[in-house]
């Protein structure tokens, strides 16, 4: 009897085999690299939205659900906001050349703004200092979220680059 493992292996295998020609065997390997990338983010989001509801408002009911929700909709507000970033980041970074500066300076206001407001709809109060302790940690966490695609870049500090593919 084959197990499921087996027939993913083998299939995995078969498809290996085939032969792409470099360029789009290049573009295949960017595509599933970005898109681990993607599912690392939400993981990571949705696991910060989780540990946001239990300590700002631990009496909600269903939290892994509703941090599934928020960690969703974190990862869009990302995507949305990423587009006016990316122009930001490209024109800062061209101009200085230095694109850990160019990180800092603009990917980390603009997540302490995210998580400001995602702070919001998990806790409509303040709750001093959990609630800069968790904003603070949701910017943590999203730079080092950034470390997949780092290194799947080379190595480098993604300024923009993770919505252009390298091919």
């Amino acid at each position: 009897m084959v197990s499921w493992f087996n027939r993913a292996a083998l299939s995995f295998a078969a498809i290996s085999s085939i032969e792409f020609p470099v360029i789009e065997r290049k573009a295949i390997v960017e595509i599933l690299n970005f898109a681990l990338y993607v599912v690392i983010k939400c993981v990571v989001y949705v696991a910060w939205c989780f540990v946001g509801l239990r300590l700002l408002t631990p009496e909600r009911s269903n939290p892994l659900q509703y941090a599934t929700i928020l960690g969703v909709g974190r990862l869009f507000l990302g995507i949305l906001l990423g587009i006016f970033i990316f122009i930001a980041a490209l024109t800062m970074n061209n101009a200085t050349r230095n694109a850990p500066l160019t990180y800092f300076s603009i990917y980390v206001p603009v997540r302490v703004f995210e998580w400001g407001l995602f702070h919001f709809l998990i806790s409509r109060k303040v709750k001093w200092p959990r609630s800069a302790v968790w904003v603070f940690g949701g910017v943590v966490v999203s730079c080092l979220a950034d470390i997949p695609i780092g290194i799947m870049e080379g190595g480098v500090v993604p300024v923009g680059r993770p919505f252009c593919l390298n091919i």
